[in-house]
């Protein structure tokens, strides 16, 4: 993989005036004649690429052997608000085995019988020549509801929230679950297991059995398995093989000692602090205390011990600096990409006075930085109160957003990762019901902060009379939302990331925090011997959060801080259940509730730290004068971006993805007046937008700019996509970090050249006896082109573009 491409573009300073009304929206039916063309082109080369490996799996098992159903997968329409109907494939011979959601698209893995393509020709030749008696295209609720079929789509089978691996060749342990509804499971078994021997892949005892399941866990890479879903057409969902955290919790002192003396490390080249504002830290821990910053450990009252007798701040310090340790402790070579940091906030008995939170913050981050400076820092909280006024700031919030933003008398920009809170316990046996109604917890609510919600991640259960309560990837049990807030307020959490899951006892209405559905990190008690601990909930996501952060600051040190926070947003995507329960995404309510339930999704570490031509990073830092000094709005910036147009016209009328995020810090309302309005509690804003296909950069600022289009007649405003916009110009604008996901085609995306940066209204523009109107504001934007196509040099193609054009000339006379 390569590095990001850093972007260093003049700016187009354009005077700026905003228009009202909103963009227009168009939306076009599904044109008959243009879908049956498009349907049965796929269909064809399904049949064709069937055809071509069919005399592979002869030579494999013997000719007359070869299995009498293939796997197909249907995918679902974006250009119709309706799901996928599929139930009409029952009548024919067909079965569905499994439905994933890839990117936001429902995928559906069906059963279909040798002959079956035959019938689905017949299916859609009808819907091209024949009507029903309403006038209607004969099949059109089937046909019209999906834009795709394909043979051998063994991406569509991977159901995990770990990105599909990209090494078809590396061994893993999986977890098959294969359709036994046409065959004896035991007969299925015997044949499954010859078949992998031949193919040199290991089975591993034990077997689940379910209705129309079986359950396997085997040694293997993804290209054996493919190679054996050619020659079964049995599989029907591919997952990760997880280890289980109680294993390590079990070991006996002297056990665990071993453990711990055999791990190795390797420092990679740029640590980060991670500073744990929490219980203390118990730094003397054997795995602990070489990554531990002596010279940076505080306490909030002069009387207090650094040390940690909760537990808590341990906890996170080990997830923060190793990740999950079940799957950790099991390297050769645990990479270190941090070092930690403690600012005791938290008494070892009792509690602080809620409305004192905001100073002691503030006072443990500005000691810390006293005692050891640096230029970069990750702030890591999980502690916090109910207090939140559904959304609305407090005094504890707007701390945290002051000490990111910074001020004239502090200029220091800092990222904070906060948990979101859990919901109390007595209620999370009402999930999911409740985390709707339960609000993100104080300070999460912070605009600038990265808030951490998380989602269930394991389902390893082994404690008897227990269920999992939530399925592996839906939300979190005791993941706290921000359904109940108003619509003005940014969206909460920010991402999500690893946090466990919770049993349930059905017959008493009861759940339990279970050491097997939780992660592993460092006990504070190691004095005794025990030397790990579980933990789980919003607390261990924080912690892996800032685990992920390291890895990814390590690698781009120079980074700002809005620029780390873009980026942990910008590789995100849903987990599987969570999507599937707010699908389809083609209505904005549905989008907005997933984004109050989840943020943005589940960062990708992959995708964070590199770049390929498959899915390129474009990273622009930047600053802005929002206003004039008479307090009105400036100027907009106007960027015309080394777009990789040869390279995309390569592949015309596939589909692809740009993705946008735009982050900034804002400086919170020095008083509560106005914390109301989303306009009044940030300092400034900004939003951005991009010029629609064929639509000229002239066109492209009339639409968007009334003062160029009053002062350039001889443009005419173009045309918005806000409908190829997965959230839309609206529905993105909330808080101080933007990001969307437009989808089209290559042709459509080679002619998006231009993006526009503009200020909105914000309080700087009212303080012009302090000259605040004046004011510059830095901003981290993050674009990216996602293909399904190997074979391109994107990522080569805008390298050269910018050695080329080291000037990039203007690109409207004004």
């Amino acid at each position: 993989m390569k590095a990001h491409i850093k972007i260093d573009l003049p700016q187009q300073l354009i005077d700026y005036k905003p228009v009202t009304g909103g963009p227009k929206k168009g939306k076009s039916p599904v044109n008959r004649n243009a879908h049956f063309a498009k349907v049965r082109h796929s269909l064809e080369t399904a049949i064709n690429i069937y055809n071509e490996r069919k005399k592979t799996v002869e030579m494999l098992v013997g000719k007359g052997n070869e299995p009498q159903k293939v796997v197909i997968t249907f995918q679902e329409n974006p250009e119709i608000k309706e799901r996928m109907v599929l139930k009409s494939l029952d009548a024919n011979g067909m079965k569905i085995m499994s439905v994933n959601t890839i990117d936001g698209m429902t995928m559906a893995n069906v059963s279909v019988p040798v002959d079956g393509f035959s019938k689905l020709e017949k299916i859609l030749k009808e819907y091209a020549t024949e009507n029903t008696k309403k006038g209607n295209p004969k099949n059109q609720p089937f046909i019209e509801s999906i834009s795709n079929i394909e043979y051998g789509n063994f991406r569509a089978l991977w159901f995990s929230q770990d990105e599909f691996p990209d090494d078809i060749y590396k061994i893993h342990d999986l977890e098959l679950w294969l359709d036994s509804s046409d065959i004896e499971p035991e007969i299925l078994l015997n044949k499954f297991e010859q078949l992998c021997g031949q193919l040199g892949i290991t089975v591993k005892q034990g077997t689940l059995s379910f209705k129309d399941r079986v359950v396997k866990i085997v040694c293997a890479s993804m290209h054996q398995l493919m190679l054996l879903q050619q020659m079964t057409e049995i599989i029907s969902e591919v997952r990760p093989s997880k280890a289980v955290s109680v294993d390590f919790l079990d070991l006996k002192p002297a056990e665990a000692f071993q453990w711990v003396n055999g791990m190795t490390y390797r420092k990679l080249n740029t640590l980060i602090p991670i500073c744990i504002l929490d219980t203390g830290i118990n730094s003397q821990h054997p795995l602990l205390n070489t990554f531990v910053n002596q010279n940076a450990l505080v306490v909030a009252e002069p009387q207090w011990a650094n040390s940690d007798l909760k537990g808590h701040g341990t906890g996170i310090a080990g997830l923060a600096l190793f990740g999950d340790l079940k799957y950790a402790i099991q390297s050769k070579e645990l990479p270190i990409s941090g070092v930690i940091e403690s600012a005791k906030i938290l008494p070892d008995t009792g509690v602080n006075e809620p409305q004192l939170y905001g100073a002691i913050t503030t006072d443990a981050i500005y000691n810390i930085e006293a005692k050891q400076p640096s230029e970069r820092r990750i702030f890591t909280m999980a502690v916090s109160s109910p207090n939140t006024l559904r959304g609305m700031p407090t005094s504890w919030s707007a701390a945290i957003d002051r000490l990111a933003a910074g001020s004239p008398d502090d200029p220091e920009k800092r990222l904070f990762i906060l948990s979101a809170g859990n919901l109390p316990p007595n209620l999370i046996s009402d999930y999911p019901d409740a985390n709707i109604t339960y609000s993100i917890e104080d300070p999460a609510n912070s605009y600038n902060a990265l808030t951490i919600g998380y989602w269930a991640s394991e389902d390893n259960i082994i404690t008897p009379g227990y269920d999992v309560i939530a399925e592996l990837t839906d939300l979190g049990p005791s993941s706290t939302t921000s359904r109940i807030w108003k619509n003005t307020s940014p969206y909460k959490p920010d991402v999500v990331f690893e946090g466990g899951n919770f049993g349930y006892d059905k017959d008493l209405n009861f759940t339990a925090n279970l050491e097997e559905l939780s992660l592993l990190t460092l006990s504070h008690d190691f004095t005794r011997g025990e030397y790990f601990s579980s933990f789980s909930e919003t607390s261990a996501a924080t912690g892996m959060a800032a685990f992920f952060i390291s890895r990814l600051w390590g690698q781009y040190p120079n980074y700002w801080p809005e620029t780390i926070r873009a980026l942990v947003v910008h590789s995100a995507t849903w987990p599987r259940k969570l999507l599937e329960r707010h699908a389809p995404l083609r209505t904005k309510q549905n989008v907005e509730s997933l984004l109050r339930m989840s943020g943005y999704g589940c960062p990708n570490l992959a995708k964070a730290v590199s770049s390929g031509d498959q899915s390129v990073n474009l990273i622009v830092e930047d600053t802005i004068q929002p206003y004039t000094v008479d307090g009105t709005l400036n100027k907009m910036i106007l960027y015309s971006l080394p777009w990789p147009s040869s390279e995309l016209e390569k592949i015309g009328g596939e589909d692809v993805k740009l993705r946008v995020t735009l982050s900034y810090f804002v400086e919170p309302n020095p008083g509560e007046r106005g914390w109301d309005n989303k306009y009044k509690y940030g300092s400034f804003g900004l939003r951005f937008d991009f010029n629609s296909p064929g639509e000229e950069s002239g066109e492209f600022v009339s639409r968007i700019n009334k003062k160029f289009k009053e002062d350039n007649q001889e443009f005419d405003a173009g045309e918005s996509d806000s409908s190829q916009w997965l959230l839309g110009p609206t529905l993105r604008n909330r808080g101080s970090i933007h990001s969307d996901i437009w989808s089209g085609t290559a042709l459509e995306l080679a002619d998006k050249k231009f993006i526009a940066i503009y200020p909105v209204s914000g309080w700087w523009k009212e303080l012009k006896k302090e000259n605040r109107q004046s004011s510059i504001a830095r901003f981290s934007l993050i674009i990216s082109i996602e293909t399904k196509e190997n074979n391109l040099e994107i990522h080569n193609e805008i390298s050269q573009l910018l050695r080329v054009d080291t000037e990039i000339e203007s690109v409207i006379e004004l």
